[in-house]
């Protein structure tokens, strides 16, 4: 299925796109060593190797908010129902979802359970093929919260503090707080959730035992709440204001729009009415925000919510399309998925550079100049080695004929 691990990987004949201004770095070789990028033009290449005949390698593209957990069904969380074997499944084929799509690295935002946390273990331990995953495990939130029936429920600072311990004692390297309401449960997704206090206990605990933190935040209350608490990063912002989005600027944290996971809602698909007419009545007003965000030079990185009602992993190139409308250039909407990404979900990832981590993407035209690029991969490497497109879309086949 792809390179054996100890033996090199080399890339022949290509552009690199190196560092975090994605710089043109013409190359013989690019020799990866392990999950390691090596060297430029060595004298000594031996090993497995792919000729990129004059295309580009960039670094691998990075969804900062999906859920592995999830099947894009119109009842999204009606597969937390299913059987331990399906969700198995469904993990696996949406993990090469992703890599068929060039996404070597995600940020998981939630499952009922630690399912993910368990598949994130076994693609790090190189049993399993997929991206590199940081999952949250199970998201916390306040009695009758987004997301109750489903998250681990905590009401006031000191539980906040036990339910992160919890999270991270079963292995979460990141923390999802549910700052506000939701559109895809029951209740006004512009109401706030946890409170300030409640936020920073869980952002300082989750920070001295080495976690990041991401907030789910739609209105201006739940975004300034979540920004006063320290928190890493902002998802969604539908209903931000000009005052929270001069906040998020003025402090540097990181804005995952995912404002692309409403373009498939509709009435008379499944989906309940409650979502729908929550997602309608939102849709243009969150694709305003965003733009506004892109506009007041907030740091977006890329984020999808894939998994959710009808928004399948994979359409990572569908959302920076629409931070394009918005405003932002195909180079940096690209940097949104890899440079601005990298930090976002883990040390030295997002970035081509001696010692960073071997996930690339090889195309055969520039990103920089048109996305539409990004939509055809050459070659996808996880983890260093080179997924072979055959035996990915095969597999991909197989999973999808246990789940249909």
């Amino acid at each position: 299925m792809s390179t054996p691990a100890d033996r090199p990987t080399v890339l022949r004949n290509g552009v690199a796109l190196v560092g975090p201004e994605l710089t043109e770095r013409p190359f013989r070789t690019l020799t990866l060593h392990g999950d390691s990028i090596g060297e430029f033009d060595s004298a000594d290449d031996a090993g497995e190797s792919f000729d990129v005949d004059g295309g580009y390698v960039l670094p691998g593209l990075i969804d900062c908010h999906v859920h592995f957990d999830l099947a894009a069904h119109p009842l999204a969380y009606v597969h937390w129902d299913r059987s331990g074997f399906v969700r198995s499944v469904t993990c696996l084929h949406n993990g090469l979802l992703a890599l068929r799509a060039g996404i070597t690295g995600a940020r998981d935002l939630g499952s009922v359970d630690h399912l993910v946390l368990e598949y994130a273990a076994h693609v790090r331990a190189g049993s399993v093929t997929g991206p590199r995953i940081a999952a949250a495990g199970r998201p916390i939130t306040i009695t009758g919260g987004h997301c109750a029936q489903y998250g681990l429920i905590a009401d006031g600072p000191v539980a906040l503090r036990t339910a992160v311990r919890s999270q991270i004692a079963a292995g979460a390297p990141v923390i999802k707080l549910m700052a506000t309401g939701g559109i895809s449960t029951p209740g006004n997704p512009g109401v706030q959730g946890l409170n300030l206090d409640e936020l920073t206990a869980a952002v300082e605990e989750a920070h001295k035992l080495g976690a990041r933190t991401a907030a789910h935040a739609h209105s201006p209350e739940g975004i300034k709440a979540a920004l006063g608490a320290g928190i890493d990063t902002i998802e969604h912002a539908a209903f931000a204001d000009d005052e929270a989005f001069e906040m998020l600027k003025g402090s540097g944290t990181t804005l995952v729009p995912t404002v692309s996971a409403l373009n498939n809602i509709a009435a008379g698909v499944g989906i309940p009415d409650d979502t729908v007419e929550k997602s309608l009545a939102a849709r243009e007003t969150y694709r305003a925000s965003t733009a506004r965000a892109i506009g007041a030079g907030v740091k977006i990185a890329a984020g999808t919510d894939a998994g959710t009602a009808f928004n399948p992993i994979g359409g990572l190139v569908d959302e920076l399309d629409m931070y394009v409308t918005g405003g932002m250039s195909a180079y940096d909407a690209v940097r949104s998925a890899t440079v601005h990404a990298g930090p976002v979900l883990g040390d030295k990832v997002g970035v081509i550079a001696p010692g960073h981590r071997a996930d690339l993407l090889v195309l055969a035209d520039d990103p920089r100049a048109d996305l539409a690029a990004l939509r055809r991969p050459v070659r996808v490497v996880a983890r260093g080695r080179i997924v072979d497109p055959a035996w990915l879309d095969a597999t991909i086949e197989e999973y999808a004929s246990v789940l249909a």
